[in-house]
């Protein structure tokens, strides 16, 4: 009878360990951890074999640019904004050194980055239900900075950078997730400053909901509590002020009221980001009328600003 007993557990064991592998599954030739719902992409260790080689641009694009369409992808949004000069790069990373990048490589603990995708994504659907299941890709990378969102068809990828602090992480990634289940909703419409607030607005709210205990002055990616509070201090100003600009179609609309950071040009006195703090309003205000947020979400920008009344 024991030993039956113990071929029992034995066999129960090996099932739960099938099962474990098959959900969340790493290659430690790719970095890449197979998950239910799509993968996480632990493309910074591609970045620390980089720093092991010749540091050459010709390892580089094939340690991770060729190796990870990922990286690719966040290598070419930071051409868009400008964030780094194709002519200097290739040079400037024979340069790197594996001490100045250490902290970030060693920052976030693997099982941390498990759970918060589990974690988040569940939450995330409990509060909102996708309408399209696509696969969502988790990567964090290095050397760049920034964290952000691309869409696709057949699979939308969250990217976080590993300067990124690990206390913000489970914010960004709620932040970021509530862009997709946003996106795969509202009606599509062309780059403004009003589809912008909106959009950061309905994440900034999502964000309020998915994560327990959060303060709204807290739900803002990259907002100190501070700057909040001057935002609540000075919402006439900023209302005015975007109300002029809400058809704006130029990237000045980031530098004005979306972005942080060096790329930042806010109005004179205004803190950084206010679009964010004026959008979460607007939806704020169509909540309170009692619209439900699968309603808010389908509608396009004019329309929920409408609702809302926030500018009449």
């Amino acid at each position: 009878m024991k030993t039956n007993f113990y071929i029992f557990v034995y066999i129960i064991i090996a099932l739960l360990t099938l099962e474990y592998n098959a959900n969340s599954q790493i290659n430690n030739n790719d970095y890449i951890i197979k998950k239910k719902n799509g993968n996480i992409i632990l493309a910074y260790k591609a970045f620390e074999d980089f720093l092991e080689s010749d540091r050459s641009w010709s390892s580089y694009k094939s340690i991770l640019l060729d190796a990870y369409p990922s990286v690719r992808k966040v290598h070419n949004r930071q051409i868009e904004w400008g964030s780094i000069d194709t002519i200097r790069f290739p040079d400037e990373i024979k340069y790197y050194k594996k001490e100045d990048f250490k902290k970030f490589i060693a920052r976030y603990d693997l099982n941390k980055i498990i759970y918060l995708y589990d974690s988040v994504i569940a939450r995330s659907r409990s509060i909102l239900s996708p309408v399209n299941f696509k696969q969502v890709d988790l990567c964090f990378f290095l050397p760049y900075g920034s964290c952000f969102v691309i869409p696709e068809d057949t699979v939308n990828t969250i990217f976080i950078s590993m300067r990124i602090n690990p206390n913000d992480a489970e914010k960004i990634l709620a932040h970021e997730y509530a862009h997709i289940l946003h996106i795969d909703r509202r009606p599509k419409e062309p780059l403004s400053l009003k589809r912008e607030i909106v959009s950061e607005g309905m994440a900034v709210f999502l964000t309020n909901r998915i994560i327990k205990n959060i303060e709204v002055s807290n739900s803002v990616p990259f907002m100190s509590k501070n700057s909040f509070e001057w935002c609540l201090n000075n919402e006439k100003l900023i209302k005015d002020s975007i109300k002029l600009e809400l058809n704006d179609t130029t990237m000045r609309l980031f530098k004005r009221y979306i972005s942080d950071g060096d790329f930042a040009e806010p109005p004179l006195g205004f803190v950084q980001k206010t679009g964010y703090f004026i959008g979460y309003r607007i939806i704020e205000k169509c909540f309170i009328k009692g619209m439900p947020i699968e309603d808010i979400c389908s509608l396009d920008s004019e329309a929920v600003i409408k609702k809302s009344g926030y500018f009449e």
